[in-house]
């Protein structure tokens, strides 16, 4: 006799409210019965269904796109995954390993969080701030020789992009628009790791251009159409993951980030830069490398929207 599962259930502890649509058979929602964890680290469990990722992760880390936090007293049941086992999908939760143990995390309508760009506008004072604290952030050196080579291609290609990113943003050209996109695909994929450091460089470019105060929405469709070839050119991880940074949605040390920057708040960005930093091995740093290219940008763009504009994208 085939042993019947007995359901055991858990609430997350935060999720994110853009996994609704997922979970209720949205545009994002995946094939029935091809969901199954596709990687299990220390305090991640990756859940691949179709294009997507979801993500549970201990509550020690932040909340992010397509992710639902688990309290630690749960963890070691998450934990317990292996790569390859089966996930169902509810309305209001997931299943793992449904015909052997039916571990189900609810998910509260109380408990989502949403996570969206917002509209606020930096001044020149803010900006020319953020650059001096992302200045005052070292990054850590290549461990390996692939390392320190790739180091070298990194420099040259985002001096590449932010070339052609200056050229766009003092013209309308389609061209140049793909000048922009030629020079985002060349960074896709390079390094090493699960997020490789060119896919972290353009997340956080890409996660400044989706806040329209910055005034460089006009890099959004050059690197939307360098990300709509990330499948090809690098990992799941990194795509779906720039994919949600060209909406405006990231970890919450990202958003974080950016909301003191827009306030001018230099106590709030130096905890938020330092948390950004802690990211990964090196893909913390990549990202601030891409934020601060952002703020470069922006702070060298001839014409910026004024709060007047702010209606335009709310």
């Amino acid at each position: 006799m085939t042993p019947v599962a007995t359901p055991v259930a858990l609430r997350a502890h935060t999720w994110d409210a853009a996994l609704e649509e997922t979970l209720s058979g949205g545009s994002d929602a995946p094939a029935a019965g091809v969901a199954a964890v596709h990687s299990v680290h220390a305090r991640v469990v990756n859940i691949r269904c179709g294009a997507m990722l979801v993500a549970l992760a201990h509550e020690d880390l932040d909340d992010a796109p397509w992710t639902i936090r688990i309290v630690e007293r749960d963890w070691p049941m998450i934990a317990s995954a292996r790569v390859g086992d089966r996930v169902a999908f509810a309305a209001d939760g997931v299943v793992l390993r449904p015909e052997v143990d039916d571990l189900r995390i609810t998910l509260a309508r109380v408990d989502a969080v949403v996570l969206r760009a917002g509209t606020g506008i930096p001044s020149a004072d803010s900006l020319l701030l953020a650059l001096s604290v992302l200045d005052g952030m070292s990054s850590p050196a290549p461990t390996t020789p692939f390392g320190a080579l790739a180091a070298d291609a990194l420099n040259a290609g985002i001096r590449r992009l932010d070339t052609a990113a200056r050229v766009l943003l003092g013209s309308s050209g389609r061209t140049t628009r793909a000048s922009v996109t030629t020079a985002a695909e060349r960074l896709l994929g390079l390094g090493e790791g699960l997020t490789p450091s060119g896919d972290d460089v353009l997340t956080g470019l890409a996660f400044v251009c989706a806040h329209p105060g910055f005034g460089l929405t006009a890099l959004v469709p050059p690197l939307r159409a360098a990300a709509a070839t990330a499948d090809r050119r690098t990992t799941q991880l990194s795509e779906v993951t720039l994919r949600a940074a060209l909406t405006g949605r990231a970890r919450r040390r990202m958003h974080d980030l950016v909301d003191a920057v827009i306030a001018h708040a230099e106590k709030d960005l130096r905890i938020a830069v330092a948390r950004t930093a802690e990211i990964g091995h090196t893909s913390g740093h990549d990202i601030l490398t891409g934020i601060r290219l952002g703020m470069q940008l922006s702070a060298s763009a001839t014409s910026r929207p004024t709060p007047s504009d702010q209606g335009d994208h709310r």
